[in-house]
């Protein structure tokens, strides 16, 4: 069990790495390249810049990737991880916007708080999920 351990903690940096590259890249795969807000010609109110479809599978691929490290056993690291990377590349990305008008700030927190509550309940879900095929 102590070999577990040890093995275990020697093959934590590797997944902050993983965790940290894998969130950052489909952040950047969805939402980092969408910078354009849309103007609806009747009303002239302005949406964007992301569709649902970005948002959606952002969550979709993020959801996966939490919930199989959580029933690998590290939903702490998940929770962790996550969301940061998540609020940094939003803080990034939105504060160096040129028609950013100041409230990225509020965002990122929403960001921060939002991505936290679900990260934590999806790590949750996996290593419930992962206690439950220990145990047959």
């Amino acid at each position: 069990m102590i070999e577990r351990q040890r093995a275990d903690a020697r093959h934590t940096p590797l997944w902050i790495v993983g965790l940290a590259g894998l969130t950052a890249l489909a952040y950047w795969a969805f939402l980092g390249w969408d910078q354009q807000k849309e103007t609806d010609p009747v009303t002239g109110a302005q949406t964007g810049p992301y569709s649902a479809w970005q948002v959606v599978g952002l969550g979709v691929v993020l959801a996966v990737l939490v919930f199989e490290t959580g029933r690998r056993g590290r939903p702490w690291l998940a929770g962790i991880v996550v969301p940061a990377v998540l609020t940094v590349a939003f803080s990034a990305d939105a504060a160096t916007d040129p028609d950013a008008d100041g409230l990225w700030v509020i965002g990122a927190v929403l960001v921060a708080l939002g991505s936290a509550l679900g990260t934590g309940l999806v790590a949750a879900l996996g290593a419930y999920a992962g206690r439950r095929s220990h145990a047959r």
